[in-house]
């Protein structure tokens, strides 16, 4: 992802000002207020999650999460695969559309699979030590 969209906000990048949430906002609102005036570069993978969860930014922030999603296909700070599950809750309508992103999702899928053949034959060794 460009060094430019990374140093700007998503009230930067699609040039929607929400202003202050009101007095009696709930926190998650307030959250997703304060998220949106921050660099999209700083997010966490945690900050990916919940904008995703709530649809906000999507158009900018899932090709950031399948970057990361890339060289981490389970990353998630709330539990291992959370930010994939985010990505993969925006919507079939999303993915029709950006054919780039599909081929992306793909890969972390292919990861995935990989990663699964792997864990399985480390689990049938024969070199585990006897348990019990």
């Amino acid at each position: 992802m460009d060094d430019a969209i990374l140093a700007r906000s998503l009230e930067e990048l699609d040039g929607d000002r929400w202003g202050e949430p009101e007095d009696n906002a709930t926190g998650l609102v307030r959250e997703c207020h304060r998220l949106r005036t921050v660099p999209v570069g700083t997010l966490t993978d945690d900050d990916l999650r919940l904008l995703l969860r709530q649809t906000i930014g999507v158009n900018w922030l899932v090709p950031l999460a399948l970057n990361r999603l890339a060289a981490e296909p389970l990353a998630g700070e709330s539990y291992p695969g959370d930010l994939l599950i985010a990505v993969l809750g925006v919507g079939t309508s999303y993915w029709d559309d950006h054919p780039a992103e599909t081929l992306s999702l793909w890969h972390v899928k292919e990861a995935l699979e990989q990663l699964r053949t792997d864990a399985d034959q480390l689990l049938k060794s024969d070199n585990w030590p006897k348990f019990g």
